[in-house]
């Protein structure tokens, strides 16, 4: 388990680190706020993004992060997919051996970071 998780705002911000040591509780606020409830009780952190595709992806994806590094320092928050990319038919485009994308995927994006006493 890494010792902080990363996460990368597209604010002024830029990033910011959370230690995992002091995470207690992770919970889906709404549908474009996620808290990070830390262990002494007394402060939190709220993460502002955009709304992902399933429900409670940040969640996971936080979760996920946890896990991903063990013995690392920081361990980075993966973007869940807001929508799928598009790969146009194959018979549409008589291409053969590659998959022509008419649509990219986009992803949900981590806004902005507070951190509050409680």
């Amino acid at each position: 388990m890494a010792k902080f998780l990363k996460f990368a705002l597209t604010g002024a911000q830029e990033e910011v680190l959370i230690p995992v040591s002091e995470i207690a509780n992770v919970e889906t606020v709404s549908t474009t706020v996620t808290k990070i409830d830390l262990a002494n009780g007394l402060k939190k952190y709220t993460i502002t993004h955009l709304i992902p595709l399933v429900a409670n992806a940040i969640v996971l994806s936080i979760y996920d992060a946890i896990k991903a590094n063990p013995g690392g320092v920081v361990s980075t928050v993966g973007i869940p997919i807001l929508s799928a990319q598009v790969p146009q038919q194959p018979s549409i485009s008589g291409a053969t051996g590659r998959t022509v994308v008419t649509a990219p995927a986009v992803f949900a994006t981590f806004t902005s970071s507070v951190y509050e006493n409680v």
